[in-house]
């Protein structure tokens, strides 16, 4: 499978961002402090439904925002596939496919 695209709402220091993936090869470079660790988990957490760097889903919610939302879509050899997080305060929603994962 491939990321196609990666989309994040208020996620850790991300107020809003779209990201459209290359086929073969992506490269993330930056200054210190601007948020390559925060992408890369955010596309783990996407993948896993969980964070690899915290037990607690609030901490991936930007500060003073209600919620953090990451969404992608993945391609496979039958297609295309949506994947959806959203991140409250109380708890999240995860969809594979615009169905609700339990």
């Amino acid at each position: 499978m491939k990321l196609n695209t990666l989309q994040l709402e208020n996620y850790r220091n991300y107020d809003e961002v779209t990201l459209k993936c290359h086929p073969d090869v992506n490269i993330i470079i930056g200054e210190n402090a601007q948020g390559k660790t925060n992408l890369l988990e955010s596309i783990y957490t996407l993948a896993l439904a969980k964070s690899h760097r915290t037990s607690n889903d609030k901490e991936l919610i930007r500060f003073n925002a209600d919620y953090a939302k990451i969404e992608g879509e993945l391609s496979y050899r039958h297609g295309t596939m949506p994947l959806t997080m959203f991140i409250t305060k109380k708890g999240k929603q995860v969809k594979v496919n615009h169905l609700e994962q339990s």
